[in-house]
């Protein structure tokens, strides 16, 4: 017998929408995996009209699969119920995987006992604004000191970036939610949390490509917050002090009699963050003073209406 005939059946699960510009470079390093047993890459679309879908089946071991659904916990649903690999490798149709990510899931998969085991999300920017942005999301004075987002050491955690699970688990658990916005990986790893917990894993490696505008920016927090609150009404338990931090700021600086001082030691916060942690260049250091309120008022907003339903 094989040494990869003894090793668990993987599936690479990846959903895609307008991923033309990086679904190539994704697949790519799916087929420079080093480990062996990898049966199927699931690419699963929600109706790409960019040309994603004839890009990624021009690729070997790729089978496309249609979402109807287009969002992207949908697409993983679908995925996962299509996989024939004992263990599901999720990869976003815009990151790069490192050669031996896979190869690493699995180690991790085994090793910890976990039931789901991620690394990190490292950003690749290009020119100064992307570069000021990729730092304040790097940094745990911008998306908080969650490992996935600053990097540490190996350990138990409450969420992990994408993800790598064992197929029965996660069917177990009835897959991701699709009424949380875009916080289905947090959601799931709560609910995967009782099967063995989470455990993250520096060497599990992959870069992805920031948000290129300060508005862009905004957007993306906005809906974070706003899917966050989804989870936290399910869950009231998955909140985190951290996660509280921003709409309590936001709360301060609209509510409270003493908002001026408040939005004077957070100015000054954010300063003096910038000193320390923003990047070279004068472009990318202003990039990263304007982003860091950017994402905790776009999160914290998001947050508090998703919370009270204030709006859909």
């Amino acid at each position: 017998m094989s040494a990869a005939a003894e090793l668990p059946t993987v599936t690479v699960l990846i959903p895609t929408y307008q991923e033309a510009s990086a679904i190539d470079a994704c697949l790519d390093a799916v087929e420079r995996q080093t480990y062996p047993a990898i049966v199927e890459t699931l690419v699963v679309d929600g109706g790409s009209d960019d040309g994603t879908q004839a890009m990624a089946a021009a690729h070997p071991g790729v089978t496309v699969l249609d979402n109807p659904g287009r969002i992207q916990s949908a697409a993983l649903n679908i995925g996962i119920d299509a996989a024939v690999g004992e263990v599901l490798v999720r990869v976003d149709g815009h990151c790069v995987i490192a050669d031996d990510y896979v190869e690493r899931c699995v180690a991790a998969l085994d090793e910890s006992g976990a039931a789901m085991v991620g690394g990190g999300m490292t950003p690749v920017a290009h020119g100064a604004i992307q570069e000021g942005i990729a730092d304040a999301m790097a940094s745990r004075f911008g998306a908080g000191p969650a490992r996935f987002h600053t990097g540490g050491e190996a350990g138990w955690v409450d969420t992990v970036y994408l993800g790598a699970y064992r197929r029965d688990v996660v069917r177990e658990v009835g897959g991701y939610a699709t009424d949380v916005g875009v916080n289905e990986d947090s959601e799931l790893a709560h609910r995967m949390s009782a099967h063995g917990g989470i455990w993250f894993d520096p060497a599990i490696r992959s870069v992805y490509e920031p948000r290129s505008s300060l508005r862009a920016l905004a957007r993306q927090f906005y809906r974070y917050g706003r899917s966050r609150a989804a989870t936290a009404k399910r869950h009231p338990g998955s909140v985190k002090p951290r996660q509280l931090v921003a709409p309590a700021l936001l709360v301060a600086i609209v509510v409270l009699p003493r908002r001026r001082w408040t939005l004077g030691a957070y100015a000054a916060g954010v300063i003096a963050a910038t000193a320390i942690d923003g990047g070279p260049g004068p472009t990318r250091r202003a990039v990263y003073l304007l982003a860091l309120p950017i994402m905790h008022l776009c999160w914290g907003v998001g947050f508090l209406v998703g919370l009270t339903g204030l709006s859909r």
